[in-house]
């Protein structure tokens, strides 16, 4: 599962100095808060099969009920590194948040299916993409990194961001409000994707992330550039254990969804039907700095947006070109 605000936040308390931990091989301890969503399934394996400990770190997993509770933790100093989508952070640095990337944690997939879409039902009269003009699209939030996303490929097949309506409406109200026809389109992420995929009422009829631009990012953590500055042996600690426990899910899926069906609670069989989140602590420059211009021109972003910015020290050796 993934949310348009995908948010986790870390915070570091260390009682004596970097140097001196790492002579008394003594772990840097970490605050981790999370969600209860499926893409944060590696951070709870990192912990679980002891990735973290490997690398120095003491992780305390601390669960937020929702995103703006991380994001005023974060905003009050209470807790240092978030995970978010990219666009989402591009437009909180524009505010001022001044966040800078630690490490990649998740793109979409390279082919369908993948955990965004736009569905209808199979009885509509809505066939393509071209059929939206006029229509309304019940989405989560707007002025996020999805609506860009869809814009564009409205765009592609002919239908102007002035020739169709948002309609903000939870994910998990989308389901029974498209199967009782109180809307006509809904824009979902999983697990509500699949739901919809294999129900006997729903088609989809796009996959927005991985047909507007495949395997662009939606997911990183980031600090703020004070706390990399001050913390810089943490933030490389923990963008290595992103790598890891990437490697370690995505070495065998299976075991990956027994993880996620065993961190959210979600039913084994609806899991296995899910597409295995894309982990990955890589980050591609050319597809990152894509996302930040589809932001500019579909006017999120009031300036150009420079990627390399905001990239820190530790995630520069996993960069790709």
């Amino acid at each position: 599962m993934r949310l348009s605000w995908r948010i986790v936040a870390v915070s570091i308390f260390v009682c004596f100095s970097p140097a001196l931990a790492l002579a008394q091989g003594a772990p840097l301890k970490l605050k981790v808060g999370t969600l209860k969503q499926g893409s944060l399934t590696n951070v709870y394996v990192a912990k679980q099969a002891e990735i973290f400990q490997k690398n120095g770190l003491d992780v305390e997993l601390i669960e937020f009920r929702n995103g703006n509770e991380a994001i005023a933790a974060q905003r009050g100093g209470h807790v240092d590194v978030i995970l978010t989508i990219p666009g989402t952070t591009m437009a909180a640095n524009e505010r001022g948040f001044d966040l800078m990337l630690i490490s990649g944690s998740e793109t979409a997939q390279a082919t369908a299916p993948d955990t965004g879409s736009i569905v209808v039902r199979k009885d509509s009269a809505i066939r393509s993409l071209k059929d939206l003009k006029g229509k309304t699209i019940a989405i989560s939030g707007t002025h996020t990194q999805k609506t860009v996303m869809i814009q564009a490929l409205l765009k592609r097949n002919g239908v102007g961001a002035d020739e169709f309506k948002w309609l903000e409406m939870p994910y998990a109200s989308q389901v029974d409000a498209l199967r009782g026809k109180q809307i006509e389109v809904a824009a979902s992420l999983d697990p509500w994707t699949t739901l919809f995929r294999n129900s006997d009422f729903a088609t989809v009829l796009a996959y927005d992330y991985a047909e507007s631009l495949p395997e662009q990012p939606i997911g990183g953590w980031y600090a703020r550039r004070e706390y990399v500055a001050k913390n810089g042996e943490a933030t490389v600690r923990f963008a290595k254990s992103m790598c890891d426990v990437a490697e370690f899910l995505g070495a065998d899926k299976d075991r990956a969804r027994r993880y996620i069906a065993e961190y959210t609670g979600l039913d084994a069989a609806l899991v296995k039907e899910v597409p295995v989140n894309k982990w990955t602590c890589k980050v591609d420059v050319k597809k990152w700095q894509t996302v930040a211009d589809m932001m500019f021109e579909s006017g999120e972003l009031q300036k150009k947006y420079d990627i390399e910015a905001w990239l820190a020290d530790s995630v520069k050796p996993y960069l790709t070109r």
